[in-house]
């Protein structure tokens, strides 16, 4: 069955999942939460008895694969001593419902997207990078090889991210029928060959040791809404759909990609209004963002217990990395353009520049010096 607000609360009664009264007395309440799939929030202004509630739109196989990958992640750290770890920083699981393709869990009350929070406070605070290498410290190194030695270690897939297939194949997976904007953006790159050649040898540093989440943004983490007037961050990370055994330096990539686009968007590009083209202008500047970078980046390698020479070799690979989810990035955000803006081509450049001279963007784009520990 396919979950409408019509019939949501008749599935969970039966399902004993919601409480009767609640139906009975009228403070039932469904609200849908826009994403790829079917999402809804069950009585969100009711704290513990708040549910969050996932299905896919569509019978979709890949869809309903990477749903129950994620629901595989909440079993296991929920049954299995060596994913306690996740249970830090998930929502409270509930049930999976695998016949229907259905997700259900707490809902984290008082909290917002660490997007949302960002274009609120207009602040990266050090605390909460550091809470941020230390949720993913937590899994990446507590989850390692040792899992390999585990029945667990056959329910991912353990591939290389879509990008990687991608960029060593030419691009020909982008979309059926491409835009002038995707085809714009495919020249850019597979006409350098230059560009083609160092992606090549990026995709060839892969190194699969750990539990990774592989699509951490901001939009992923859930933050206390409160978070900047208590000092209390309390992070949680969710869409575990991605997840899979593979590179940790992969999810650290994303983390500075994240701050990266906040820069390349922060200003309007002259001759373009803020909102033209679905863009807008965010206020960032990189100078603002860099201490959370290397805050982020000093702790996270003291977490992983890395020698210096490990964490300049990491980071090395993480700005690699760093620049294929910049090309990914660039994708998402020419979906709904007929053309390339200045905005994408810079996320371009800055892809470019940073496979070309990564020293000069680990010291000028990251800010980070030595790499270490004691940076």
């Amino acid at each position: 069955m396919l979950l409408t607000g019509f019939n949501i609360a008749h599935y969970l009664l039966d399902k004993g999942y919601l409480n009767l009264d609640s139906v009975l007395d009228g403070t039932f309440t469904a609200y849908p939460a826009s994403s790829r799939n079917a999402n809804y929030l069950i009585n969100r202004d009711t704290g513990p008895d708040a549910l969050f509630v996932k299905q896919v739109q569509a019978w979709d196989q890949e869809k309903i694969d990477t749903l129950r990958t994620e629901a595989t992640c909440y079993w296991l750290a929920n049954n299995e001593a060596e994913y306690a770890h996740l249970r830090d920083f998930l929502p409270e699981y509930v049930a999976f419902d695998a016949q229907n393709h259905i997700l259900i869990t707490q809902a984290v009350p008082g909290a917002i997207s660490l997007n949302d929070f960002y274009l609120k406070q207009k602040a990266f605070p050090l605390p909460l990078a550091t809470r941020q290498a230390e949720l993913l410290g937590s899994f990446h190194k507590n989850i390692a090889r040792s899992v390999q030695d585990s029945p667990s270690f056959r329910l991912f897939r353990k591939q290389q991210p879509m990008i990687f297939l991608w960029s060593a194949s030419g691009f020909p997976g982008f979309g059926n029928q491409r835009s002038e904007a995707e085809r714009q953006m495919i020249q850019l790159i597979t006409q350098n060959e230059d560009y083609m050649s160092r992606l090549a040898s990026v995709r060839d540093q892969w190194k699969a040791t750990s539990l990774t989440h592989g699509d951490i943004k901001p939009a992923n983490f859930l933050i206390n809404a409160d978070a900047l007037t208590t000092g209390h961050y309390q992070l949680r990370l969710i869409d575990w759909e991605t997840a899979d055994i593979g590179d940790p330096c992969w999810d650290v990539a994303a983390i500075f990609q994240s701050y990266l686009f906040y820069w390349i968007f922060h200003e309007p590009v002259a001759g373009y209004e803020s909102a033209q083209n679905g863009y807008r202008s965010y206020g960032f500047s990189l100078e603002t963002m860099q201490p959370s970078m290397r805050q982020f980046w000093k702790t996270y390698v003291s977490l992983m217990g890395w020698t210096d020479e490990e964490a300049r070799t990491n980071l090395l690979k993480t700005v690699g990395y760093c620049a294929l989810k910049l090309i990914h990035t660039c994708y998402e955000s020419i979906q709904q353009a007929s053309t390339m803006t200045l905005h994408t081509a810079r996320l371009l450049q800055l892809s470019l520049n940073m496979l070309r001279s990564p020293e000069d963007a680990i010291r000028e784009v990251l800010g980070i010096r030595s790499g270490g520990a004691n940076e």
